[in-house]
């Protein structure tokens, strides 16, 4: 267990260039703030593991902020989320990102409550599930990261 703990410990951006990996994350997230967050439940899935990418590669710059009261809670669920630590299933952290197969072999994606419990509709069958940051936790987080990269001067225009 060890292990998938510190399997990302060496990926600090001390002594990295970052910019590029920054700047595609901004403009990823770009586009999700245009859509009014309402955006297709994989694109969403994929903008959350980019979230935790960027997360773990300035954690420690993050780390060294001052942070208001909501941006320290949002850090402290990306750190437990990193870890695979979910035990606050608080429904304001966390959404339950789905796959569904239908009988004809489409797949359907679904983000809801991640409390709620789903059975089999209408020939479609639930195959995995799994829980991903809350879209008010991406929001934050990307403030917190564009606070972070000015800070320290991690992005070059």
């Amino acid at each position: 267990m060890e292990y998938q703990k510190n399997m990302f410990e060496e990926c600090y951006s001390t002594a990295r260039n970052i910019s590029s990996p920054l700047l595609k994350y901004f403009v990823k997230y770009g586009e999700f703030e245009k859509k009014g967050y309402d955006i297709d439940p994989y694109k969403y899935t994929k903008l959350t593991l980019h979230t935790m990418v960027i997360f773990r590669l300035i954690e420690k710059e993050i780390d060294s902020m001052d942070l208001s009261y909501e941006e320290k809670n949002t850090i402290a669920v990306l750190k437990k989320y990193k870890n695979r630590d979910i035990s606050d299933l608080s429904p304001k952290n966390y959404l339950k990102f789905s796959v569904w197969v239908s009988k004809d072999g489409n797949l359907r994606y679904r983000l809801s409550d991640c409390r709620q419990e789903f059975r089999g509709d209408g020939g479609w069958e639930m195959v995995t599930a799994y829980l991903v940051p809350h879209t008010n936790i991406i929001k934050v987080s990307n403030d917190i990261f564009l606070k972070t990269a000015m800070k320290h001067d991690l992005i070059e225009l």
